[in-house]
């Protein structure tokens, strides 16, 4: 069984959008745990306390740094509601999702 769809995208002569600041990256689990990606690709585990802590110190040295959410599929609204606020305690003006 084939499922694919052969398409033809478009050509550009326009380049990828790059930016020298690595991103934050919070990744919320279905159950609400946290892990944290401060940009260097390495995610560790983090509560609450600890992700509002490290990101804030994160904007202080970094305010434009960009943060994002990235929350499981399967994660409830409330669940990824709860990191936006403490993301928002931690200094954040602006979280990508």
């Amino acid at each position: 069984m084939n499922l694919g769809v052969n398409i033809q995208l478009p050509q550009s002569a326009a380049k990828a959008i790059t930016t020298d600041k690595r991103p934050v990256v919070v990744e919320v689990t279905e159950d609400g745990h946290y892990f944290l990606d401060l940009g260097g690709g390495k995610r560790e585990p983090v509560d609450a306390d600890e992700l509002k802590a490290k990101v804030a110190a994160v904007m202080r040295v970094n305010p434009e740094a960009p943060v994002f959410i990235s929350g499981d599929k399967r994660a409830s609204y409330n669940v990824v509601y709860q990191a936006m606020v403490l993301l928002q305690q931690a200094g954040v003006p602006k979280v990508g999702l």
